[in-house]
């Protein structure tokens, strides 16, 4: 049976079709993908605490592009550092939506 933590990797992989990578645990695969696909490689992360700042300015931004029928996304950049460095955070539903493999997760509703 799998550890949550790897059964969240492959539920996520799949939403996108592809397979979740098994991975040694050895300390030198600490920051190995956990899937890919031919663009990007992946590395999920499950139960961290998401801030609350980002969480709603993503709420914000989803509901205002729903209602334009565009998708929302938040860039973020720290304080004093560089734009190449900043970083594009999207619901996941979304990402699926523009790469993912199935129709199964792609939604109508709106994100409020």
């Amino acid at each position: 049976m799998d550890k949550t933590w790897k059964a969240v990797e492959r539920k996520h992989a799949k939403a996108l079709g592809l397979e979740r990578i098994p991975v040694s645990g050895r300390q030198r695969d600490k920051h190995g993908a956990d899937f890919e696909d031919g663009l990007v490689m992946y590395q999920m992360k499950h139960g961290y605490t998401q801030p609350g700042y980002m969480k709603g300015w993503l709420l914000g931004i989803c509901a205002t592009a729903f209602r334009h029928n565009k998708l929302g996304a938040v860039i973020w950049q720290k304080k004093f550092g560089k734009m190449k460095d900043s970083l594009v955070v999207m619901k996941f539903e979304d990402w699926v939506q523009l790469h993912g493999g199935g129709n199964e997760h792609q939604t109508t509703e709106d994100p409020t």
